[in-house]
């Protein structure tokens, strides 16, 4: 007597493959989007321990003349590393930055050091691509709540959207959007901040807006790794 064949037919064999390509196919953005998810929990928690410093610069009677002084990002954060001890280069850096791919050195360790007692910015620090716009000189009397601290690097104040990911400051996530901490601590991620998404209210009027440069006082002023990038 023959014995049965207990392998698989070839239509069998075409059918699961099939289920699998279906399965993929529906997994695969899925995964995507909790990988970006993870990374932007990743950068929020960073951008929260950032506000956090600024905090505890401000609640240990750090001026905030200092701040508003500060004509470029390094220098921001040399003032709150030397103030608060949070001297955590990374925190200041996005790992998906486009800008990185062509970067050779590694995230710096340290933002600043003393040398000879006197308090210096890292210059690994100082020139390296950060990932963040942080607004400087914002006024003791804003809303917490309401009050944007900093934001991923990239946004057009005029349209109130991230610029595409090209060029020395283009948008982090590029024109998907970008994340936005607040004076209070908390971070969203917004697609763009016009009419109603825009999170802000005006900070003489106290009438909603979206444009950022109204929702902080005037002297504030934002910048960037590179330098100023708007200021009222």
């Amino acid at each position: 007597m023959k014995r049965k064949n207990s392998g698989f037919t070839l239509i069998e064999v075409l059918a699961v493959i099939s289920i699998i390509g279906i399965l993929a196919t529906i997994l695969t953005p899925s995964i995507g989007s909790m990988i970006d998810r993870a990374r932007r929990a990743r950068v929020s928690n960073n951008m929260r321990q950032i506000a956090i410093a600024h905090q505890s610069y401000l609640n240990d009677g750090g001026l905030g003349s200092n701040l508003r002084a500060a004509t470029t990002l390094a220098r921001w954060a040399s003032i709150l590393a030397q103030s608060t001890g949070i001297d955590n280069g990374a925190l200041y850096v996005v790992p998906e930055d486009y800008l990185l791919a062509a970067e050779s050195r590694n995230t710096p360790k340290s933002i600043g050091r003393y040398n000879g007692g006197a308090w210096e910015i890292a210059e690994d620090f100082a020139s390296f691509p950060l990932g963040f716009t942080v607004i400087a000189g914002i006024l003791p009397t804003a809303t917490p709540s309401n009050t944007p601290l900093a934001y991923t690097r990239g946004l057009d104040p005029e349209t109130g959207r991230w610029k595409a990911a090209f060029g020395p400051d283009g948008g982090i996530y590029g024109e998907k959007g970008g994340l936005v901490v607040f004076l209070d601590g908390h971070v969203e991620f917004f697609e763009s901040i016009t009419g109603n998404n825009s999170p802000f209210v005006n900070y003489h009027s106290g009438l909603p807006t979206a444009d950022i440069r109204q929702a902080v006082n005037s002297g504030a002023r934002a910048i960037n790794w590179r330098g100023v990038v708007w200021e009222n």
